[in-house]
């Protein structure tokens, strides 16, 4: 018990103590009691018995809120603890730990630790959105696979780690009865295409290698020597095996990333999630595939990335095409978000494999500032979903007659989207404009083009939703009554109209800490 609790005090360990903590915490929410249990033994009326049970339960299910916000506060907390620590002059890996007994090797470096520091900084909001028990348990169970597959330096420990959060996503869309089983199953699909992909590779690769942990890959298979001196380098750099190594994972994390053609599961996937699902889906799971690329695949195979360059920038530039062009003719909020992360996403991608001096930075800088632009759009949809039970942009117009606050959120988030200067979306395609520049000038000049789809479908929804005549609920009729309650059989009827309210307190408290980010990361990016 000492030499456990001296490991989890190690400052060196502290990676490995926060994941830890964190499982701890999530086994103690399980206990915590529904509520439900021993209510239906009363032998009062059945009025009264009624009465006490819903109190008890609202009772019950306000401490397991809390108690959840406060869980996923403690990594929050514990990420900024590492970024002040972190040394951000060194390039290597930093803090690893390797656990001998699991075969786990777990360290961060700038890419993870931003990344981490995005993810704990997403899931109190998420709590805050969600609002059943279930729904808890899941997120709670989410940070900590996301965090281990965020900070893991194994790709046998990445795979199950990643594959554990699709089965909890699946879960959370495929919920009953608000959810949609044909697109939990069609992201099943998907990802499972590509996992069988992956784990044959997993295999291959610990019989070449002897590991799967990304430090002995490095050294087996990008250098020239292998470990073993008995054993020829050569055995290990045949060509033909790493070019069914290289496909394999660029056909996994292409999936999850996602790339034309295998995009169709993520615009289904962010209908059918709650509006908890759809910001920690485009905030932190669609990195997952980026530090995929960036720390499995170009490390352990630089000569077959450089090979395909020209074949990933064809598959970015039309899924960057694409993803605009059908951004201009969606009716679904949730879809316009969704299919305008796809185009960021590609941009991404091409940014990581121009293989630059910075490009790993570069596209570390988009992601964060994606994974905060996104989703504050998807949560100002699931607001305006609250209020008017739909997501259908036909219904919506002159919203910023009743709703001033919402309609300015709107319009700064709309700005970040588009790349508008002094937001931080403008700063990170820039940074990775100039990766691809230094590579090939023609697709860099290609994406600039098409980025002015990607404004006309911005601002069309913008312009769509809040300007024009005002968008009124259902309305009604009730007795003008002038002359006290005994004229009100005779009194003539009149016409009143319904509007949805304006932003509670509540609601722009979960705003503001997305706006404060998006603002602060576009004029102060180097803070």
């Amino acid at each position: 018990m000492l030499n456990f609790l001296s490991f989890l005090f190690n400052p060196n360990n502290t990676v490995v103590s926060l994941l830890v903590v964190l499982i701890v915490l999530t086994m103690i929410a399980f206990v915590i009691p529904s509520g439900s249990s021993n209510l239906g033994n009363s032998t009062t009326s059945p009025m009264v018995n009624n009465n006490f049970m819903a109190q008890s339960e609202s009772s019950y299910f306000s401490i397991t809120k809390s108690y959840c916000l406060f869980v996923t506060m403690v990594p929050l907390i514990w990420s900024l603890y590492l970024w002040a620590v972190f040394d951000a002059v060194g390039h290597s890996l930093q803090m690893v730990v390797t656990l001998e007994r699991l075969h786990l090797s777990f360290g961060i470096d700038s890419v993870s630790l931003s990344l981490t520091i995005l993810t704990t900084a997403l899931f109190p909001l998420c709590i805050m959105l969600m609002r059943t028990f279930k729904g808890y348990i899941t997120f709670l169970l989410l940070e900590i696979v996301i965090y281990g597959a965020l900070n893991v330096l194994d790709l046998l420990g990445f795979y199950v780690l990643f594959e554990a959060s699709l089965i909890l996503l699946f879960l959370l869309i495929g919920r009953t009865p608000f959810g949609n089983i044909e697109a939990a199953y069609k992201i099943v699909l998907y990802t499972m295409a590509g996992s069988l992909v992956l784990l044959p590779i997993i295999f291959v690769l610990y019989a070449l290698g002897g590991s799967t942990s990304l430090l002995y890959l490095m050294c087996n298979f990008s250098s020239q020597q292998s470990l073993d001196d008995t054993l020829p380098s050569q055995w290990i750099d045949l060509p033909e095996r790493q070019l069914i190594l290289g496909w394999g994972l660029f056909l996994v994390f292409a999936v999850k990333i996602p790339l034309l053609p295998v995009h169709l599961w993520l615009p289904e996937a962010h209908v059918a999630a709650p509006t908890a699902g759809s910001v920690l889906l485009a905030g932190v799971l669609l990195k997952l595939g980026g530090i995929g690329f960036i720390r499995f695949m170009i490390p352990i195979l630089p000569t077959f990335t450089a090979s395909i360059f020209p074949l990933v920038c064809c598959m970015c530039l039309a899924s960057f095409l694409f993803s605009t062009l059908s951004t201009i003719r969606q009716i679904d909020l949730k879809k316009i978000v969704a299919y305008s992360s796809i185009g960021h996403m590609a941009m991404i991608t091409l940014a990581i494999f121009s293989m630059s001096e910075y490009s790993a930075y570069n596209a570390t800088f988009m992601m964060v500032a994606h994974g905060l632009v996104s989703p504050c759009l998807f949560l100002l949809v699931g607001l305006l979903y609250d209020r008017y039970h739909t997501k259908f942009l036909l219904y919506f117009t002159g919203l910023g007659a009743h709703m001033p606050i919402f309609s300015i959120f709107f319009f700064l988030c709309t700005l970040a989207n588009l790349s508008f200067p002094l937001f931080p979306n403008f700063i990170a395609e820039f940074l990775c404009l100039t990766s691809i520049f230094s590579v090939h000038s023609l697709y860099a000049y290609i994406f600039c083009v098409c980025q002015v789809l990607g404004t006309v479908a911005s601002f069309w929804a913008f312009n769509r939703i809040i300007h024009g005549m005002p968008f009124s609920l259902p309305s009604g009729t009730i007795p003008l009554v002038e002359h006290g309650k005994d004229a009100i059989e005779n009194a003539p009827m009149l016409q009143y109209t319904r509007w949805a309210g304006p932003l509670s307190r509540l609601e722009v408290s979960l705003v503001l800490p997305l706006m404060i980010g998006i603002i602060w990361l576009g004029v102060k990016p180097m803070a």
